[in-house]
């Protein structure tokens, strides 16, 4: 009676090993949505309110930034883009889901508009496991300046938003997976006037979203398409006699659609 319990138990160890053995493995597939390899490229066609421009844009080298490793990237002169603009004036890395963009940000080109530095340290550019609508990341500051002897305080907020991961391509690209993600800079102007004795806070700028570029990557490419669109609207003070060079409002819109690419492995 003892032989034939412990045949039936051998049995079934082995039939169950088997069984676990034949199971198929799932493929855990890896997304990387922005490589950053030497010797890779990505050309776009622009086009704004001016007409279509291109941009070429190349990892150059290689960089350590406190024990940290970056990728510079370069682009062919003249750069029309905004994106391109940011990715080759700064320092990028890539950790398993994160995008960071590392050195400073500036303002639109916005002909007359105050221009202003903002330093980032690691700017999380997207982030594959965060949900829909988080906030990635937050820089806020001031800044001070003189325009035409006034002067102005400008106040900064510059946001990253994660947005979705969709199962399609934008543009003129199609992906099977692309994700999306937001850079936002909102920006308040003010000047301090003294008038009889008294120092009075005079807005310029309402607190608003003067940027909002909309990225999209495709996995294995880098990206692919992106939207910027400048909006502001300045307060008017004609009747304190603050005549200021900045043009009193603005809306436009650029984009970027990807053309050739190549990542190198």
């Amino acid at each position: 009676m003892k032989k034939i319990t412990f045949l039936l138990a051998l049995v079934l160890i082995i039939s169950c090993s088997t069984t676990d053995d034949n199971q198929e493995v799932p493929v855990v597939e890896i997304y990387n949505y922005f490589p950053l390899t030497l010797s890779s490229y990505w050309n776009y066609n622009n086009e704004n309110e001016e007409g279509i421009a291109r941009d070429s844009l190349y990892t150059a080298s290689n960089e350590v930034l406190n024990g940290l490793d970056y990728t510079k990237l370069i682009a062919s002169e003249p750069i029309s883009g905004f994106m391109t603009s940011m990715m080759s004036q700064n320092l990028m890395r890539t950790s398993e889901s994160k995008l960071f963009l590392n050195g400073e940000f500036g303002t639109p080109l916005i002909e007359g508009f105050p221009e202003i530095s903002i330093p980032l340290t690691d700017l999380i550019i997207y982030d594959k496991e965060a949900e829909n609508g988080a906030l990635l990341s937050e820089e806020i500051g001031e800044v001070s300046e003189i325009i035409d002897d006034i002067p102005i305080i400008i106040n900064y907020t510059i946001s990253t938003i994660q947005g979705d991961i969709i199962d399609e391509g934008t543009g003129a690209f199609t992906a099977n997976k692309v994700l999306t993600s937001s850079i936002i800079l909102n920006l308040s102007i003010s000047t301090n006037i003294e008038i009889l004795g008294t120092v009075i806070v005079i807005p310029i700028l309402q607190a608003q979203d003067v940027l909002k570029t909309t990225n999209y990557f495709a996995s294995n490419v880098g990206l692919i398409f992106s939207e910027s669109l400048i909006e502001y609207e300045l307060e008017d003070l004609s009747s304190l006699g603050i005549d200021l060079p900045i043009p009193s409002e603005d809306s436009s819109t650029t984009t970027q659609n990807i053309d050739t690419y190549q990542i190198e492995n």
